[in-house]
């Protein structure tokens, strides 16, 4: 009977066990607390990229422009579309307008997917490039927008203009 008593009282917790225990689980919620820096959430909605339809609209309008009045413009007010902002939330915008060329870039900026938006992991989000040429001779207008296969933090190439159709760079599909 007193062998059941001795039992009963080492199985009770003391106060160096109990502080042992919290040690341990404070040691282990170190790892789990940086493992949770990196979790990786979406950038946006589950919608898509809202801004590669964004740049193919301005471009279709560009080549409606050229057709119509024979001239590229900047002014998005002549084209009747609303402004693209110099900045988003995934890219910056820049244009090049030449006599019978115009270009639109979309270069992706560094956006933060880790939990905390710490900037230790980077969304891949692929260049966009888009592009109408005009023919003064024939009368005629051609246009592309190109996505790259790869996301990239670099300014896209210009697409290769081939006597009157324009094909994507390498590393690009058209859309």
């Amino acid at each position: 009977m007193s062998d059941l008593l001795g039992k009963e009282a080492a199985a009770v917790p003391t106060k160096k066990s109990s502080k042992r225990v919290l040690a341990m689980i404070g040691i282990g919620a170190i790892p789990l607390g940086i493992g949770i820096c990196f979790i990786q959430v979406p950038i946006g909605c589950a919608c898509g990229n809202p801004d590669i339809s964004t740049t193919g609209h301005y471009v279709k309008a560009q080549a409606y422009h050229i057709s119509e009045y024979q001239t590229f413009t900047k002014s998005y007010e002549s084209i009747g579309i609303p402004p693209i902002p110099e900045k988003t939330k995934r890219y910056s915008f820049s244009t090049e307008v030449t006599s019978d060329r115009f270009y639109i870039y979309a270069t992706p900026r560094a956006v933060p997917t880790d939990l905390f938006r710490l900037g230790l992991t980077k969304a891949e989000i692929s260049p966009l490039v888009g592009a109408v040429a005009y023919d003064r001779k024939q009368k005629t207008t051609d246009s592309i927008l190109c996505v790259a296969e790869q996301g990239s933090f670099d300014k896209p190439p210009k697409p290769i203009f081939n006597g009157g159709k324009f094909t994507c760079p390498s590393g690009f599909y058209a859309r």
